[in-house]
């Protein structure tokens, strides 16, 4: 890694972190600067903008969830995953996203992206990973129209996060109400009353 690399992560980070902890409205160069360890002349040398700051953010968030999901999504592909699996799997990325500290920035950068369209070819990667993941399990659990599902899922997921952040829960609850709709869209279909 360069050190040019290392200090543009540096920044990053430090962006990422301000962002969990005051929001978007306390991310300054002289506070990411100083987080960073920086002087604002090797701010403003890497980033000219805050708007490259911000599409820096999301671009390396989108790149590593695309490498972490499009793995796991490889995994489910290959052969059958039951309920109980699946579970584990909404688990694990609840557990591993955490939507705590840093992870609140995500939900802050994709404010940012609805006021900038700029990013929204980084949102959109975001989402089409989540997708193709949801789409990997709902196959294996024989859902007919995976494709058509898994947008669903995703939203559901990312809403009871959101939900779970803003009203302090437990991951629990974000598992069970994943498993309830994987069970309502895998279960004996409902006949007419």
């Amino acid at each position: 890694m360069s050190q040019s690399e290392s200090t543009r992560e540096r920044i990053i980070r430090a962006v990422v972190r301000i962002m969990g902890a005051d929001g978007a409205a306390a991310v300054t160069n002289r506070r990411i600067a100083t987080e960073a360890g920086i002087s604002l002349g090797t701010l403003t040398y890497h980033f000219a903008t805050q708007r490259d700051l911000v599409e820096a953010g999301m671009a390396a968030f989108v790149a590593a969830e695309t490498v972490k999901f499009t793995q796991l999504a490889d995994h489910v592909a290959e052969g059958a995953v039951d309920l109980a699996e699946a579970g584990e799997i909404l688990g694990a990325i609840v557990t591993d996203t955490g939507f705590g500290g840093d992870h609140i920035a995500w939900f802050e950068l994709f404010v940012q992206a609805a006021r900038n369209p700029s990013l929204h070819v980084a949102t959109t990667d975001f989402f089409e990973t989540y997708d193709r993941l949801a789409v990997s399990i709902l196959r294996a659990l024989g859902v007919d129209d995976a494709e058509s599902v898994a947008p669903l899922a995703v939203a559901t997921l990312v809403g009871l996060q959101l939900r779970r952040l803003a009203g302090g829960g437990s991951p629990d609850q974000v598992v069970a109400g994943m498993a309830g709709l994987i069970a309502a869209l895998t279960g004996p279909p409902h006949s007419p009353a």
